[in-house]
């Protein structure tokens, strides 16, 4: 349903990094953290349309004042969700909620394209963005790829996404990051320990 499977991602501390969320709801969750304001990227409601440009391929998505915080609360459900399913709990009340809310609004018309491709028709509103993205996060959450939905091993990293590797092993939010990361201080560990033998 993405774009491109594949979102660059910008940390604060100037990195740029891959990210494969697997899935629309888990691109969506990256656009902020709910608990670090430092990683916020919905700060105006033209940045919520240039996100569904860019990362869906939906142009023409209309918001409002009020939609940034709408896209916060939906994200924060997401985050919500996610964190009950990686630790086998049920998925809170509010957060249920929350998802379900905008799920049942209309989304988001995918159509085929003569070239092959996909587009979606133009939506006059924003809860139509919404309500396809809450209906990913409910899909996932509730499919075949629940058991996929990971929380990121990295160190001071809690990004979650869906491991879609064929095998099922992915342990980081991003080789690229958190991966190298946590592999350079596993060698510094054992170098340490065979000089201090």
């Amino acid at each position: 349903m993405l774009n491109d499977g594949v979102l660059r991602l910008h940390h604060p501390d100037g990195q740029v990094f891959r990210f494969d969320p697997g899935s629309l709801a888990f691109a969506f969750s990256v656009s902020g953290h709910p608990f670090d304001e430092r990683f916020e990227t919905l700060q105006e409601p033209q940045d919520l349309e240039r996100w569904a440009a860019d990362v869906l391929g939906a142009i023409d998505v209309r918001t409002t004042a009020s939609s940034v915080p709408e896209a916060k609360r939906l994200r924060s459900a997401i985050w919500g969700a996610a964190e009950a399913v990686i630790d086998g709990r049920s998925v809170g009340a509010e957060d249920r909620s929350t998802l379900n809310g905008f799920a049942a609004a209309a989304s988001l018309a995918p159509r085929l394209d003569a070239d092959g491709g996909r587009s979606w028709l133009p939506s006059a509103d924003v809860t139509a963005l919404f309500s396809t993205i809450a209906r990913d996060a409910i899909e996932v959450a509730t499919g075949q790829l629940a058991s996929r939905i990971k929380r990121c091993e990295g160190i001071n990293c809690a990004i979650p996404f869906v491991d879609t590797s064929r095998p099922g092993s992915r342990r980081w939010c991003s080789m690229d990051r958190c991966g190298n990361r946590v592999k350079a201080a596993a060698h510094r560990r054992r170098h340490r320990q065979e000089v201090s033998t």
